[in-house]
């Protein structure tokens, strides 16, 4: 019996993947070729090759097989998504009614930069392109990935991590048949989002599902104060000082302006025109903010978009620890399961524990977990007596 069936047999991980009833859409060895990657991911030193998933998992095959896994193996990818998309609802709609809380859906988009093949190259990795990097203000070459989060009382996990596709449907498009997807919630709601899904479509999927929008806003955006046509920006420079107050968000202080009123394309939404306490009326340093729910107070606006911030820490983690921005397999479909893995590993980290937990902290735990069982396993094989050399080979290290 190998070293890493024995692990998985008594691992947290399959009892994990049982409680979400993985063994009705996977067979064992696909079951077995998942916990390998969740070993693999939460290792250090794992830099999202396939020869790592092999090699940090001790599993007992070649790095060939695993990529077979990734590009040819028979499991629905849909019915995956489903198993953690139905978890991830029970425990944010769990935790807003016992709570009494509200949830927050958060999207946004990052790139998993790539090196771009020269025209020679014959094994390129599909469907990569050029996107924007707001991040670098430049195109880079790679994938983009849109994503959606649930959030409720600090504990945000993923629902959805998928490439988006030019030539296919806008990031609107989707954004409006995922969140149409969402039950609709018992108690307050929140998208939560950047000035680039601000959008009259956007707005109208939430409403349909009982989710109102909050939002950053470009400040070339129109408003309408006592009927006159003129952007935000503009708009600006006739506050005065009075009209203004300070509103502490997070430990800052900032000028709050709040416009209620229509916007090109909404009916009637809150904006509020924020500057950083020593920086009232600089152009520079104007931010721009919607929200839907016109009965929230100023504050709360500020507060529950400053929730949207995780999404952010979500892409550098996963990108640092788990291989979001590393990843070396070619085909689409490898691309797409490896996006569901790590959502997988992910929320794994974060919900497997007898409490729920940030990313870093569950890594943690993770890793001594996978290495207390590595020792039990060697302490089992001395005391039944199996030769030193049969257990190094095992562990690969002969």
């Amino acid at each position: 019996m190998s070293h890493n069936k024995r692990i998985t047999e008594n691992s947290s991980i399959i009892q994990y993947l049982m409680k979400l009833n993985f063994a009705l859409y996977f067979t064992k060895p696909v079951i077995r070729h998942i916990v390998e990657f969740i070993i693999a991911a939460t290792q250090k030193g794992y830099s999202g090759t396939v020869t790592d998933l092999v090699n940090l998992s001790f599993a007992n095959c070649h790095r060939t097989t695993f990529g077979k896994f990734l590009s040819q193996g028979v499991w629905n990818i849909e019915y995956a998504w489903r198993a953690i998309r139905r978890e991830v609802i029970r425990i944010i709609f769990e935790l807003s009614q016992t709570r009494k809380k509200p949830i927050f859906v958060i999207f946004d988009d990052t790139i998993a930069e790539k090196t771009k093949p020269s025209s020679q190259a014959k094994h390129s990795i599909q469907a990569t392109g050029f996107h924007q990097s707001h991040l670098k203000g430049k195109q880079v070459w790679g994938h983009q990935l849109l994503t959606m989060m649930l959030s409720c009382s600090k504990v945000v996990l993923p629902y959805c991590i998928e490439r988006y596709e030019k030539g296919g449907k806008s990031k609107i498009e989707r954004i409006c048949e995922m969140v149409s997807m969402l039950p609709i919630p018992k108690g307050l709601a929140y998208g939560l989002c950047d000035s680039w899904y601000i959008n009259k479509k956007v707005i109208e999927a939430h409403f349909e599902r009982g989710y109102h929008l909050i939002g950053a806003l470009k400040t070339n955006r129109i408003i309408y104060p006592q009927g006159i046509r003129i952007q935000i920006k503009d708009f600006a420079q006739y506050i005065e000082k009075d009209e203004v107050h300070l509103v502490t968000v997070n430990g800052s202080r900032y000028w709050v302006y709040r416009y209620e009123g229509a916007l090109n394309g909404i009916d009637n939404a809150v904006v509020l025109l924020c500057w950083p306490e020593k920086a009232f009326k600089n152009e520079n340093a104007l931010h721009a903010f919607i929200c839907t729910d016109t009965e929230l107070d100023t504050e709360t606006i500020l507060n529950y978009y400053s929730q949207r911030w995780p999404i952010e820490i979500f892409f550098r983690q996963t990108k640092n620890n788990l291989g979001l921005n590393t990843y070396q397999v070619r085909s689409t479909k490898s691309i797409d399961r490896l996006l569901w893995l790590i959502s997988l590993t992910y929320l794994y980290c974060t919900t497997s524990g007898d409490e729920y937990c940030k990313f870093g902290q569950g890594i943690k735990i993770v890793r001594k977990e996978i290495q207390k069982q590595r020792v039990q396993w060697i302490y089992e094989q001395a005391n039944n007596k199996i030769p030193i050399d049969e257990i190094l080979e095992e562990l690969q290290l002969a």
